[in-house]
C-alpha cells in the first residue's frame, strides 16, 4: 500500500477512536447498562436520589453504590447475586428493585440485613426465600406479589402501617397475620391494606377489618352479604373501585359506620332495591360517605335526595358523572329541604322547580352539558345571583334569551350556534354574558 494511503487510514482510525471516546464521555452513567467502579464512585456525588439503568451489577460496583446517601433505585436490574445483595444491604437509605421479580433464598437472606425501606418487584417467593426476607427489620414493599403462603412473612408485613400485595386469594390464617387487631390502636386507625383480591370469604373479610381500617380491594367485582356484614359498623375507609355488582344487603352493611365507602367507578346506575337499602341506612343514623361518582343515571328519588343533600361534603359527596335523572327524581329534589350539590354533567333538565331550587342557592351554577332548555327553566335560571355556566347550550328561544339577559351575574353561553338576530342583540346588551366570538360581534 502507498505510504500516503497508509497515513490516511491511520488518521481516519484515530479520528473514529477519538470520537468514540468523546461520545463515551458524554453518555449519562445513570442510563448505562453496566458501570465501572470509577463511574459508580462518580455517581455518589449526585444529590437526592439515583435511578440507574444497569442490567448487571458486579459486587465490587454494588459495594460503591451502597455508600450513596439518597434513595437508590435500579430500574432495569432483573437478577442479583448474593454477594451484590449483601453489599447493597449495608446501605442506610431506601433500596428499590422494581424489576427483581424473583429471589433465591440466598439473595433474600442477604437483603434481609438491610435496615431501610426495601421495595421489591417480586411476583413469587418460595417459602424459604419468604422466611429469609421476613427477618428484614425495615419496611418491606412487595406490592406485585401474586401469592403469599408464608406465615413468617405475613406476620412480618403485619407489623407495618401500610401493606400492598397483588395476591388474588388469602387464607384466613394469612389474613389474620397481615392484619393484627392491635394495629388499629398502634397506628391510630391509619392502617392501610391494598390487595389484588378477587374473592373475599367472610372470614378473610373479618380478619382484614379487625386490623386494617383502610382496605383497598380494587380487583374485587362483587362482595357477598356475609363478607360485607363483617365490615358494618367500625370506622373504615373502604375502596372497591372495581365493584360491578352490589346487593341490597351488602350495600346496607357497607354504608353502616364511619369513614368512606368509595365505589367511584360503580355504574352506570344502581338498582332500585339497592338504592332503597342505601337510602334507608343513610336515613337511620351514622353512615359512611359513599363515593358514587361513577353513576350516570339516577332513578331512585330517595337515594338521589340522600346523596345530593350532602352539600359541600367534599369530593366523595359529589355526583359529577350523572347525566340523566327521571321525572320522579327531579320532583323529589325540587321538593327537598336544604341545599343540594350540583349535577354538572346533566344533559337534560325540563323541571323548572328544580332549576329554581338550584338558582336560589348561593355560589356558582354549572350545567355546561345541557344543549337545550325550555323557557320556564331559562326563567328560573335567570333569578340566580352568581355565575351561571350554560356553555353547552346550542340554541335559545327568544323568550329564553330575554329571560337570561336579565341575569345579574356572569352567564356563559359560548356554545350557542342557533340564535335569532334579535336574541343575539338582547344578549349582547348585558356585558356579563359571554357569547361565542361570532355572536359577540355587533
Amino acid at each position: 500500500m502507498p505510504r500516503f494511503l497508509t497515513t490516511i487510514a491511520l488518521v481516519t482510525l484515530l479520528s473514529v477512536l477519538v470520537q468514540g471516546q468523546v461520545h463515551a464521555q458524554k453518555v449519562d452513567p445513570t442510563r448505562a447498562k453496566t458501570l465501572t467502579v470509577e463511574q459508580a464512585t462518580e455517581l455518589l456525588k449526585q444529590p437526592n436520589s439515583l435511578r440507574l439503568s444497569v442490567m448487571d451489577l458486579p459486587s465490587e460496583v454494588a459495594v460503591v453504590l451502597a455508600k450513596y446517601k439518597g434513595e437508590l433505585r435500579f430500574d432495569a436490574l432483573t437478577t442479583l447475586v448474593p454477594e451484590a445483595a449483601a453489599a447493597l444491604a449495608t446501605r442506610e437509605g431506601a433500596l428499590d428493585l422494581p424489576k427483581l421479580t424473583s429471589l433465591s433464598p440466598a439473595v433474600a437472606k442477604a437483603l434481609s440485613a438491610h435496615a431501610g425501606q426495601l421495595s421489591l418487584g417480586v411476583t413469587e417467593l418460595s417459602d424459604d426465600a419468604a422466611a429469609a426476607l421476613a427477618k428484614h427489620t425495615g419496611e418491606i414493599q412487595v406490592s406485585s406479589l401474586k401469592s403469599l403462603t408464608s406465615l413468617a412473612l405475613a406476620t412480618r408485613l403485619g407489623q407495618q402501617e401500610y401493606v400492598s400485595l397483588g395476591a388474588a386469594r388469602l387464607t384466613p390464617e394469612i389474613a389474620r397475620a397481615l392484619c393484627p387487631p392491635g394495629n388499629r390502636e398502634k397506628f391510630k386507625n391509619h392502617v392501610q391494606f391494598n390487595s389484588g383480591l378477587t374473592e373475599l370469604p367472610a372470614d378473610v373479610a373479618a380478619a382484614i377489618m379487625a386490623g386494617r381500617s383502610h382496605p383497598s380491594l380494587n380487583s374485587l367485582e362483587s362482595i357477598s352479604d356475609e363478607a360485607a356484614a363483617t365490615w358494618a359498623g367500625p370506622f373504615a375507609n373502604i375502596r372497591l373501585f372495581g365493584l360491578k355488582t352490589l346487593t341490597p344487603g351488602a350495600a346496607a352493611s357497607l354504608t353502616m359506620g364511619g369513614g368512606i365507602f368509595d365505589i367511584r367507578n360503580f355504574g352506570p346506575e344502581v338498582s332500585d332495591e339497592t338504592a332503597a337499602a342505601i337510602a334507608k341506612q343513610m336515613a337511620s343514623g351514622p353512615h359512611r360517605m359513599i363515593d358514587f361518582n361513577g353513576l350516570k343515571k339516577l332513578t331512585s328519588p330517595a337515594l338521589a335526595v340522600a346523596l345530593l343533600s350532602r352539600y359541600h361534603g367534599g369530593p366523595h359527596s359529589s355526583l359529577n358523572g350523572v347525566a340523566e335523572i327521571t321525572d320522579d327524581v327531579a320532583k323529589a329534589l325540587a321538593e327537598s329541604k336544604g341545599k343540594l350539590n350540583g349535577l354538572p354533567s346533566l344533559t337534560s333538565l325540563t323541571s323548572a322547580p328544580l332549576a329554581a331550587k338550584y338558582a336560589a342557592q348561593p355560589g356558582d351554577l354549572k350545567f355546561a352539558k345541557l344543549t337545550t332548555i325550555p323557557d320556564d327553566v331559562a326563567k328560573a335560571f335567570a333569578t340566580h345571583k352568581g355565575k351561571l355556566d350554560l356553555a353547552g347550550l346550542q340554541s335559545l328561544s327568544d323568550e329564553s334569551a330575554k329571560a337570561l339577559a336579565r341575569h345579574e351575574g356572569e352567564v356563559i353561553l359560548t356554545g350557542l350556534t342557533m340564535l335569532s338576530d334579535s336574541s343575539a342583540s338582547i344578549l349582547r346588551g348585558n356585558e356579563k354574558i359571554k357569547l361565542a366570538a361570532k355572536l359577540q360581534k355587533r
